[in-house]
C-alpha cells in the first residue's frame, strides 16, 4: 500500500512539473536550477528534464536527476553517454552521498559539486564486471557535503580541478 501510495505521488508531481513546462527549483539564495521539461503525455518515470552545466570551458548537456527513483537509477543500465554530455543529481539539503556503479555499463568521472565549486572529484571510476555482485560492489562519496553531483563520460573531467567553478544553466543556453 505504501509503494502504490508513493507511486501515485511521484505520477501526480511529474504530472505537475509537466503542466508547467519549465521546472524551476530553487536550490540556494545564489543558484536557481531551470530545465525544460516534456509535455504530459510524454513525461514518465525515465523522462528526465534538461539543463546545462559549465565548468570552466566545458559544457555538458545533462539529465537531471532528481526524484529518489532517478537517483537510485542514474546511468545504470545505459550502454553508452554521448560526448559532452552526463547526469546532475540534485541534493537538497546537501550532504554526503554514497554512489555505486550497480547495473553501470561504462566507466564515468563523478564530479562532486557545492555551493557553485568542485570540491572533489573521482575520476575513471571503472564499470563492474557483468557478473558482480551488488553487495561487493565499492562505493564513491565526496569528502565533505555536496549539493550536486555531476557523472560524465571517463576522461571527460581530466581537465576539471578542485576549486573550479561551477554554472548551471538552461538548456536552450548551452
Amino acid at each position: 500500500m505504501k509503494t502504490k501510495l508513493i507511486s501515485f505521488g511521484i505520477l501526480a508531481a511529474l504530472v505537475i512539473v509537466a503542466g508547467f513546462g519549465v521546472n524551476q527549483i530553487k536550490t540556494s539564495s545564489k543558484t536557481t536550477l531551470s530545465a525544460e521539461t516534456a509535455p504530459a503525455t510524454e513525461l514518465g518515470i525515465s523522462q528526465y528534464a534538461r539543463s546545462g552545466v559549465r565548468i570552466g570551458e566545458k559544457t555538458f548537456s545533462v539529465e537531471l536527476a532528481l526524484t529518489d527513483e532517478q537517483q537510485a537509477l542514474g546511468l545504470g543500465e545505459r550502454d553508452s553517454l554521448a560526448t559532452n554530455a552526463g547526469m546532475l543529481f540534485v541534493f537538497e539539503p546537501a550532504q554526503t552521498p554514497a554512489f555505486w556503479m550497480k547495473d553501470m555499463r561504462f566507466d564515468l568521472d563523478i564530479v562532486w559539486i557545492f555551493d557553485g565549486k568542485v570540491v572533489d572529484l573521482s575520476r575513471h571510476v571503472p564499470a563492474p564486471n557483468s557478473d558482480a555482485l551488488p553487495q561487493n560492489l565499492p562505493t564513491y562519496s565526496p569528502k565533505i557535503q555536496i549539493d550536486y553531483v555531476l557523472e560524465v563520460n571517463s576522461g571527460a573531467a581530466d581537465s576539471i580541478k578542485i576549486g573550479d567553478r561551477v554554472e548551471i544553466v538552461n538548456s536552450s543556453q548551452v
